[in-house]
């Protein structure tokens, strides 16, 4: 029974990462990735922070971050993911300058939900509880890691560890996870766009149409498949519409832009290594990861986000994002985004970087910028209302007519910020609703209703 999986972001490739490992043996099951744009990885998995959290989900999440964070862990593990895409344990840290702390609107404890922190502008440290500090981490004298200035008027708090948060640099991951599925026989097909389910003269889904996305969009014939599977990030909803036209549908989820920069420091030129030598994610090398949440305050109007992060073969680099903007709208081809970039969201952008990560001056004058320049982007991240993804079948209700015998519709999108690290379990959730087995986490609140 083939599939089809319309996006070839870090969701579809999970998706047909274990998939694929479940049916190589058979060699019965076609399956392939289809993605309109002419490169893979161009908007948000190959720009994205890549902070992985164990618990820091709403209940009806919360299975499924566990499953995606022991998931993270193991793929590490078996292949060297620590050299392969830096994957490394996390310290993580709030930091309030001011009187701006992370007690906030939006933050945990507040009368909002625990999603709302995202459109809200506030810190994502609202979500999780303080928690105490290993000893002996490389820090300044104020607490705060070394990767990082320490800032004057700042409170820095502890508020997760290694144990329960990691990194990855996601382009890389993604890269891994291709390079396995295509192996495995994954066929994948860029510059490609569906425009209409193909059905059997009673109406059931036989196959898809597509079309080149190139200059000419030329007719590229048919492709024969019983699971659809809808996972092309913001732009699904799009997607479902051109597939069900006649469908009242629709689904909830909008595009938000995230503007972020990664930057190398002469402060932070080796992994910083785990004094306790705990082998976290494999490797020998102990390596470890810090990660800042910030509060809005006097050097920024927003919260963002810090990431003293690793590449391949321990490269060390500074991420930083969370500066949104609700007002663009979603291109045609995630290829396109790059157009878009604002060159003043970036210099605002840049000055945060600089502030959070730059050299340190006397008293509270500006930190000097000493950076060199990794990669500038923006990315547009699929979000619900509730904060929540959506993953499921699509009842046939929903499909406009459009019926399914053996196999179906599927969604797995909406994942918001946190996409990377709910990736490998909904790929592995996916997968198994696929062959009809009984999923690895607790889904049943994520389904399209």
């Amino acid at each position: 029974m083939s599939t089809v999986i319309i996006g070839g972001g870090i969701i579809g490739l999970s998706m047909a990462y274990y998939l694929s490992l479940a049916t190589r043996a058979t060699g019965n099951t076609a399956i392939h990735i289809i993605d309109s744009s002419p490169a893979l990885l161009t908007s948000a998995s190959g720009y994205a922070g890549g902070f992985l959290a164990s618990d820091w989900f709403s209940p009806a999440v919360s299975s499924l971050g566990a499953l995606s964070f022991r998931l993270h862990r193991e793929l590490a593990e078996e292949h060297n993911g620590q050299r392969k895409w830096g994957y490394a344990g996390s310290h993580v840290y709030s930091l309030s300058v001011d009187d701006h702390g992370i007690s906030s609107k939006g933050s945990k404890g507040s009368k909002g939900r625990r999603e709302d922190w995202l459109l809200e502008g506030t810190s994502r440290a609202g979500l999780v509880e303080s928690k105490s500090d290993d000893k002996g981490a490389m820090l300044n004298d104020d607490g705060s890691p070394a990767a990082f200035t320490p800032q004057v008027g700042g409170s820095l708090d502890t508020i997760a560890n290694p144990e329960d948060c990691a990194q990855v640099e996601p382009k890389e991951l993604c890269e891994f996870l291709l390079e396995e599925s295509k192996n495995n026989g994954v066929q994948v097909h860029l510059s490609t766009k569906v425009t209409a389910v193909l059905t059997d003269s009673d109406g059931t889904l036989k196959g898809l149409k597509l079309e080149s996305t190139g200059d000419h969009n030329n007719d590229l014939g048919e492709i024969e498949c019983h699971n659809v599977v809808l996972s092309a990030g913001a732009w699904t909803p799009g997607v479902f519409k051109t597939l069900f036209p006649r469908s009242k549908t629709r689904i909830p989820i909008s595009p938000l832009a995230g503007y972020s920069i990664a930057v190398k420091s002469p402060r932070y030129t080796a992994p910083l290594v785990d004094p306790e030598k705990r082998h976290i994610g494999g490797g020998e090398d102990n390596w470890q990861c810090y990660a800042i949440y910030c509060a809005p305050g006097r050097y920024w109007s927003y919260a963002p986000e810090a990431y003293a992060r690793l590449a391949r073969n321990g490269q060390t680099e500074v991420w930083v994002g969370g500066l949104n903007d609700s007002t663009l709208s979603l291109p045609e081809l995630a290829v396109d985004v790059k157009k878009l970039i604002d060159p003043g969201s970036i210099e605002s952008l840049r000055k945060t970087t600089v502030q959070l990560t730059g050299l340190a001056k006397e008293g509270a004058e500006l930190n000097q910028d000493d950076l060199e320049t990794v990669r500038e982007g923006l990315c547009f991240r699929p979000i619900t209302h509730s904060g929540m993804p959506l993953i499921g079948r699509i009842s046939e209700n929903h499909l406009g007519g459009c019926k399914v015998n053996d196999g179906g519709v599927w969604i797995a999108a909406g994942h918001g910020p946190w996409g990377i690290s709910l990736s490998l379990g909904t790929g592995l959730v996916v997968s198994e609703l696929l062959l009809g087995k009984k999923p690895s986490a607790d889904i049943r609140a994520l389904g399209l209703r």
